[in-house]
């Protein structure tokens, strides 16, 4: 009797692991959605176990952004990485339930849409860039006090955004306060140089101060940094109309309208040149879309007693 127990209890022992190994089975259903609940059909999952070297299994969701996974042994974590092209990939480690059940879970990926406008957005909060956006719009609502506070503000959160020196020097210059607008531009220069925007605020501020170095200086800047700008080559065809020398200047002229073709000065002054060289028709075009871009201007009057004679 002792020894028909001793077997039967044997035989228990030997089937206890199979006994365990089959409570310990379960089941993982996943759902991907994308971040407004929709499914994403096309995407692919891979489940891997630390635990176990060997184990990797890579499925595919079915119509309705679903997958099954069946496991032997629940008691492990299993690491899901779920990828779709589109969006951006999650891995997140999942522990199945023991005893028949099945863990319900869902993974929600973000688009490549939705991953660009967070960053930006968070660029947009960044110290500093947030006090200067909301100081523009308050600028463009004419709320100039409140304006320069929150541009003070963002030197106080990003000392080093030259951006906001620049706003609070154009603030500056509007109110005529000309020794500012400049310590605003230089400072603005301090921290990015060659910025045109304050290249200019600081030679129209130097000039107002009658500070002529200072304007030669950051004229030159200017025009290094901003060849193209159509008042700096008006500006070398003026040095070249005063010495009268029409042949140099009317390829610049032409330059400038060609850069910006409603440029009231250049045309009026190509017009001039371009009667003077006896091409009346051209002149007569150029003096008409002067007249049409600028009828107040100070020469206005000037052209119109010239084109019936053109």
């Amino acid at each position: 009797m002792k020894m028909r127990r001793t077997f039967l209890l044997a035989l228990l022992m030997l089937a206890m692991p199979a006994l365990v190994l089959a409570q310990a089975h379960g089941r993982v259903k996943g759902t991907v959605v994308d971040s407004q609940g929709k499914p994403i059909t096309h995407a692919k999952i891979t489940v891997t176990c630390p635990d176990i070297a060997m184990f990797r299994r890579e499925l595919r969701v079915d119509g309705d952004g679903i997958f099954t996974l069946a496991v032997v042994d629940a008691t492990r974590e299993y690491l899901f990485l779920v990828e779709a092209e589109g969006y951006q990939g999650i891995k997140r480690f999942e522990k199945p339930l023991i005893g028949g059940q099945t863990l319900e879970v869902e993974f929600v990926l973000a688009s490549a849409d939705e991953l660009a406008a967070a960053a930006q957005q968070e660029v947009l909060d960044a110290p500093g860039v947030k006090q200067l956006r909301e100081a523009r719009v308050l600028i463009d609502t004419g709320k100039k006090a409140e304006a320069r506070t929150k541009l003070v503000e963002g030197i106080e959160a990003k000392p080093d955004l030259h951006l906001l020196y620049l706003e609070l020097g154009n603030l500056d210059l509007q109110e005529r306060d000309f020794a500012g607008a400049l310590a605003n531009a230089e400072k603005c220069l301090q921290y990015q140089q060659m910025v045109v925007p304050c290249l200019g605020l600081a030679a129209n501020s130097a000039k107002e101060l009658g500070d002529t170095k200072k304007h030669e200086k950051y004229m030159e800047l200017y025009a290094i940094a901003n060849p193209d700008d159509p008042n700096i080559l008006f500006n070398q065809a003026v040095e070249r109309l005063n010495a009268r020398d029409d042949a140099g200047a009317r390829p610049i002229l032409e330059q400038v309208i060609q850069i910006d073709p409603r440029h009231p000065d250049g045309l009026y002054q190509l017009g001039m040149v371009y009667l003077r060289s006896g091409d009346s028709g051209k002149a007569k075009d150029m003096l008409e879309l002067f007249l049409e871009v600028a009828p107040n201007h100070g020469e206005a009057e000037t052209a119109r007693q010239m084109l019936p004679y053109l």
